[in-house]
């Protein structure tokens, strides 16, 4: 089993490294890294004009839909901090209409920018346009590529004096001089993409292979999921048995305690009796010496009764006497004997009681030495099954598709937090730019039983959109709700496997203006000029159920500024606020409403803020998913 956790782990991180590899070589020679340097270097020897010494910062500005250059520039300006004696503040735009004045402003044409408008939002201010892709002499100073570590740019110098700025000449001379020389380099730039295309090709093959390998792997975590649920109904009846002896050491240790201070009470007891006897001793020892006087007395009141008979009467009260001493000697005598037959009888259960206190000592000591094993044991199951879902969380992460496949037409937002290590929810966003399809899915459970639900779910989705072509939201749910049918092997009968999934699937047609949309027991919320609309979705699950009725598919004429969302019922589900209850759909619903107009990255920060002000301390109770898209 470890053998094949060890084989998961390098098949997960040859795969990165090949995406790795794929996005470095497809930059034709240039990082992001070489490219925040340029930035910096070039910044330092153009003359910005007159204005430019009453400017407070030195801003640089950044037109990209990703953040990958702008965050590399951020670390480089930790840093570099000033340039030309300002400090240096980054600001990234999304689109040309966001575009602000700066003292420098970089555009790469991959990210499919209208320079056009660039120039426009550009006129009248001294900002230099820094490009990297466009023809020759389109903008200020544009770059190609590198050789080596060494950029290669040129320099529309006429364009950077109209502007009312100038270039050192130290930039002139590494520039490219001539169009020959820019179309010589710009040709081996596509030589170079031409074989790095063909490798990447190549790659893709290797990554098809990787995948049915692992699809096998997925068939042995199941078999390992089985022995984890094994071994955590051993841990659990493990821990029910330590439970047990903890509540009976504790018994037996109040019970030593107890017989503790009753033998010091009865040794108390036996040192005084001891005391009393070696009184009585004294006392029987002065009484005898009195008696042997007596005796003495008597024999000479025998002798002398012959010629004292006047005294018998005295000899009569001798006599009494002498009874008296006789009697009490008797009664001192069985009182000894009574206090021996007593310290006997103490002496015997005193070690009753020691050895009993000798064999529970014993017991506890084994018990304590079986407890500390135990407990070592079930730490070292713990660690293993935890390494275990880790791993798993990782296959998870790999097959669930990247959010850059979003359309570049869509602003989104995603909130995808999970409950454990491991989901049972999952988005899900083709690689096709039209239409594009978007779904959110809602498994049966969570944790581990609800992630294998989810990478099955992701891989029937790959299956019926990628492979079959299958582009209609009700048709993609009726062939996803067979597949698990079949998958899992679900029949009719009451006592069958019902797990399942709840889904949201959302078409969105560019050409036509049209969101196709279906649910099965997961809704959409369309929110337009201030007003919600709620397309309620079918009360079936993606599984086998007494209803089987087909999904509904509705049709919705999108517009321009139109906003949707489609989530999970976690969100609204959770326990939270003063009183401790359900967040609930009705204050979901205004919440989106109330943020309508703002811009979606910052609906989704809000969405978060909101939700975990609203949890509070209460744990969180299930996956959360939300996705929200602007038209």
């Amino acid at each position: 089993m470890l053998r094949q956790i060890r084989f998961i782990r390098v098949l997960v991180l040859s795969l990165g490294l090949l995406l790795v590899f794929n996005y470095t070589f497809g930059q034709a020679g240039l990082n992001n890294g070489t490219r925040a340097v340029f930035i910096f270097d070039i910044a330092k020897y153009i003359d910005y004009g007159p204005t430019f010494a009453d400017s407070s910062v030195f801003k640089i500005g950044v037109l990209d839909k990703t953040s990958e250059l702008f965050w590399e520039m951020g670390n480089l300006a930790k840093t570099r901090k000033t340039i030309q004696d300002k400090p240096v503040q980054l600001v990234v735009f999304r689109s040309e209409d966001q575009i602000l004045h700066t003292q420098l402003l970089y555009i790469n044409k991959a990210s499919g920018f209208n320079m056009n408008k660039v120039r426009t939002k550009l006129d009248g201010h001294q900002t230099l346009l820094l490009t990297e892709g466009y023809e020759f002499r389109e903008s200020m100073i544009n770059f190609i590529g590198a050789e080596g570590e060494m950029p290669k740019y040129g320099v529309n110098e006429d364009m950077i004096n109209k502007a009312g700025m100038k270039v050192n000449s130290n930039v002139m001379f590494q520039a490219i001089k001539t169009k020959e020389d820019w179309e010589n380099l710009f040709g081996k730039a596509s030589e170079q993409i031409v074989i790095q295309r063909d490798t990447i090709k190549q790659q893709l093959e290797m990554i098809t292979a990787q995948k049915a390998e692992i699809l096998h792997q997925k068939a042995l975590l199941d078999s390992l999921d089985k022995e984890i649920e094994t071994k955590e109904k051993t841990l659990t009846e493990k821990q029910k048995v330590l439970d047990k002896q903890f509540v009976q050491i504790s018994k037996q240790k109040g019970e030593i305690s107890v017989q503790k201070q009753t033998i010091v009470v009865q040794q108390t007891e036996v040192q005084v009796q001891k005391d009393t006897l070696s009184n009585q001793k004294g006392k029987i020892v002065v009484q005898m010496a009195k008696i042997d006087g007596q005796l003495k007395m008597i024999g000479e009141q025998e002798n002398k009764i012959k010629v004292q008979l006047e005294a018998i009467e005295k000899q009569k009260l001798v006599l009494y006497f002498v009874l008296l001493a006789l009697l009490l000697v008797s009664i001192l005598g069985y009182y000894i004997y009574r206090s021996y037959k007593i310290k006997k009888e103490a002496n015997i259960k005193l070690e009753e009681k020691n050895r009993t206190i000798s064999l529970q000592k014993d017991e506890i000591e084994k018990q304590r030495d079986l407890a500390a094993a135990q407990r070592d044991q079930i730490a070292y199951q713990k660690r293993h099954i935890e390494d275990s879902i880790m791993y798993a969380k990782r296959i998870q992460t790999a097959l669930i598709p990247s959010l850059e496949l979003f359309s570049d037409k869509l602003e989104h937002f995603v909130i995808y937090k999970p409950l454990a290590i491991v989901s049972g929810d999952f988005y899900w966003v083709s690689a096709q730019a039209n239409p594009q399809v978007i779904i959110s899915a809602d498994c049966t459970g969570h944790g581990v039983p609800g992630a294998f639900m989810s990478m099955l779910g992701v891989t029937l989705l790959n299956e019926i959109i990628n492979g079959k072509h299958i582009l209609m939201p009700d048709q993609i749910i009726e062939n996803l709700r067979q597949g698990i049918i079949k998958s899992l092997k679900q029949v009719a009968e009451e006592d069958s496997i019902k797990d399942g999934m709840d889904i949201a699937v959302c078409v969105v047609d560019f050409d036509r203006n049209i969101l196709w949309y279906a649910g099965a027991n997961s809704p959409l919320y369309l929110v337009r000029a201030g007003e919600l609309t709620h397309y309620r979705a079918d009360k079936m699950p993606v599984a086998i159920h007494y209803k089987m009725e087909p999904f509904t598919l509705h049709k919705i004429d999108i517009q321009k500024g139109d906003a949707f969302y489609i989530f999970s019922d976690g969100y609204a589900d959770q326990f939270g606020g003063p009183k401790q209850k359900k967040f609930m759909s009705m204050q979901l619903r205004e919440t989106l409403v109330a943020m309508a107009g703002m811009p979606m990255l910052q609906q989704g920060e809000r969405l978060n803020e909101i939700f975990e002000e609203w949890r509070g301390d209460s744990p969180q109770i299930d996956d959360v998913t939300l996705i929200g898209v602007r038209y």
